[in-house]
């Protein structure tokens, strides 16, 4: 009972002490406060100029809009160096995925005032796509929720329950609103490139040679259409059913199927990202539209009804573009395709299709066990 009193009076005694500490030497122990630096809130830290400038060194097809995105950001209070990281992680500022066809800075799902493809907000500009963000952030997120910072608005607009990674996105807007407020076109991890060709591109259009490697396209089969469909029920694709018709017009231009499959792996994952989910398209070959092209134009990029159609067109345009130039290789045929000449981003390109096939022709031939995602 003794030990029991004492200790509550010790236990009295330092509260009374605490208490009589004054608030502000309390204040001077506590940690210091999380820096408000990725506040989105405040006047803007980049110039319209600057934003252009990053803009055109990625490739935009928003570039000439940095005075938008600017005076939005100025409109609404936000400061536009985050747009403009948000814009950069979503999409690659509009070159890939649903961006292309959509006009939308942050791939917003659908909203009452907006289109809807495919479940994602459509806009008829870059400007509307730009007031729309801007709009979502200041209007729910600050406005509604009070959420004011990269770290608190990112767990809501890309949860981890949506397969994001919240943690990698963060670290992310932050380290390119870090770069850009240093007045640094380049982000690490990332490489500009003012200058880029679309898939479908003339062979001739004054892309870097590559020398041929053994990645030969023509020749017969080394996967069966049975294969074919195992891999694209595996990664949920679309196209599922479809295999045959791949097969198919494989056997019709003398081109292996295995790096068609190849293509439309790196290009939109069996159609279940990006253009293809709307074009039905193998892979996003722009326009103009061939005589021959059972297509139509969306935003600059054939359109087509079936994916038999899709298959059909990719495959003559490997044959008329590449083929017919004595571009017969992955290392050939991957420079004047690419949406880029990034150097960096070609070899990927081609060390992915590459090493793709490698791994199914292994798989088809029984030596490893099939992958499934």
């Amino acid at each position: 009972m003794h030990r029991y009193l004492k200790l509550t009076c010790l236990v009295g005694i330092l509260i009374c002490i605490f208490l009589a500490i004054p608030l502000s030497v309390r204040a001077n122990n506590l940690p210091p406060p999380r820096s408000s630096s990725y506040s989105v809130l405040g006047p803007p830290t980049v110039s319209a100029a600057f934003i252009d400038r990053v803009l055109t060194a990625y490739g935009s097809p928003a570039a000439g809009k940095g005075q938008v995105l600017y005076n939005d950001g100025v409109a609404y209070g936000i400061d536009p160096v985050f747009a403009l990281a948000f814009f950069m992680h979503e999409s690659s500022f509009g070159t890939a995925g649903m961006a292309r066809i959509t006009f939308s800075l942050g791939n917003l799902r659908c909203i009452p005032d907006a289109a809807c493809v495919n479940g994602y907000a459509a806009f008829q500009s870059w400007e509307t796509g730009f007031d729309a963000w801007y709009k979502l952030i200041r209007n729910l997120y600050v406005g509604s929720w009070g959420l004011t910072t990269v770290e608190t608005i990112i767990p809501r607009y890309a949860p981890a329950s949506d397969h994001n990674n919240e943690g990698a996105y963060i670290a992310a807007v932050e380290s390119s609103v870090d770069a850009w407020r240093s007045q640094q076109i380049g982000v690490s991890g990332t490489t500009p490139s003012s200058t880029g060709s679309t898939a479908g591109s003339s062979a001739q259009s004054g892309t870097p040679y590559y020398p041929p490697d053994g990645y030969k396209i023509l020749g017969k089969p080394t996967i069966s259409v049975q294969f074919i469909e195992h891999v694209l029920t595996a990664y949920h694709s679309p196209a599922v059913g479809h295999g045959q018709a791949l097969y198919d017009d494989a056997l019709k231009y003398g081109i292996d199927p295995a790096y068609a499959l190849a293509f439309f792996m790196h290009d939109g994952i069996f159609g279940t990202v990006g253009l293809a989910r709307v074009t039905h398209a193998l892979s996003a070959i722009p326009t103009p539209i061939s005589a021959t092209c059972r297509c139509r134009a969306l935003n600059g990029y054939r359109q087509y009804d079936t994916w038999e159609d899709g298959f059909s067109d990719w495959y003559s345009v490997i044959n008329e573009q590449y083929i017919k130039h004595n571009l017969t290789t992955i290392g050939q045929i991957v420079p004047a395709y690419a949406h880029t000449q990034n150097s960096y981003a070609i070899a990927s390109f081609i060390q992915a299709v590459e090493h793709r096939v490698d791994v199914w022709r292994s798989e088809q031939a029984g030596t490893t066990q099939p992958h499934t995602p």
